[in-house]
């Protein structure tokens, strides 16, 4: 059975986009079948696969590592997902629901998607891990954000200190997304993000990068619109009074619609 898909990116952070109505069996999508569209099916590597169900007026997103764990939220791809609704359906509005959370998108020119996200959460402050000083955030998906006073290694050796705070037993067994961030000037940071699932840093990593803009304006109250770069691209994220309603901007592009053998 062939069954049509978007190749989709935000700032490098690649996807294969299913969008369904409630006809799919979701069940033929086992860990091992993700990991091999992700990874072979039509021989295009991803970071990510997501399930887009479209049922009763009500938009559910369903997303997966290229390992194929299942994850809680993934930013980039809604902000992706609010594209192809607005290909498909042809406006700008949408609200996707992401484990029992409702994001609000809005598509605006130039490809570029604002989505309304709650704000984060802290679960732990001030954790020592590898010798960093870290905040563990809840801000859709689970980060430990590091705000990274020295010059940037080698993306090697970046990698390979990231990985070991990844598996750090104070985060065992499911582990934890890590985010470095420098700050550039007072409205800016830069963001570095290890996944886990996908285990290696991404271009980019829009819920890490939202986790680092908050954690930086909650050390500095009176900054509210804060740009941020990655190595894919550039976001801005703007909060709200009280941080009760908050912003999160960027760009997607929908690359092809295809096809997967399920």
């Amino acid at each position: 059975m062939n069954i049509p898909f978007y190749k989709c990116n935000s700032n490098g952070n690649d996807f294969k986009i299913i969008l369904h109505r409630d006809t799919l069996n979701t069940s033929l999508f086992s860990r091992e079948k993700i990991k091999n569209i992700c990874n072979v099916e039509s021989d295009i590597y991803v970071d990510g696969l997501i399930l887009l169900n479209y049922k009763n007026d009500l938009i559910f997103m369903d997303y997966y590592n290229n390992d194929g764990s299942w994850e809680t939220f993934c930013l980039n791809g809604a902000i992706c997902c609010s594209l192809v609704l607005k290909k498909e359906f042809n406006i700008d509005n949408f609200n996707i629901i992401s484990n029992d959370i409702t994001y609000k998108t809005k598509n605006i020119k130039h490809n570029f998607v604002k989505v309304e996200i709650n704000k984060p959460e802290y679960k732990l402050k001030n954790i020592k891990v590898n010798g960093y000083n870290s905040n563990y955030l809840d801000s859709g998906a689970k980060h430990l954000v590091i705000n990274y006073s020295k010059e940037w290694s080698s993306k090697k050796q970046l990698a390979q200190d990231m990985k070991k705070i990844r598996y750090d037993k104070q985060f065992s067994p499911a582990g934890i997304n890590v985010n470095f961030y420098k700050i550039i000037n007072n409205e800016t940071i830069q963001v570095k993000t290890y996944e886990k699932g996908i285990e290696s840093i991404m271009d980019s990593c829009a819920s890490g990068s939202y986790a680092c803009a908050y954690d930086y304006s909650q050390k500095n109250k009176n900054i509210k619109s804060i740009k941020v770069i990655n190595d894919g691209g550039n976001s801005e994220v703007l909060f709200g009074k009280n941080y009760s309603t908050n912003f999160f901007s960027s760009k997607g592009v929908i690359e092809y619609k295809g096809n997967i053998k399920v």
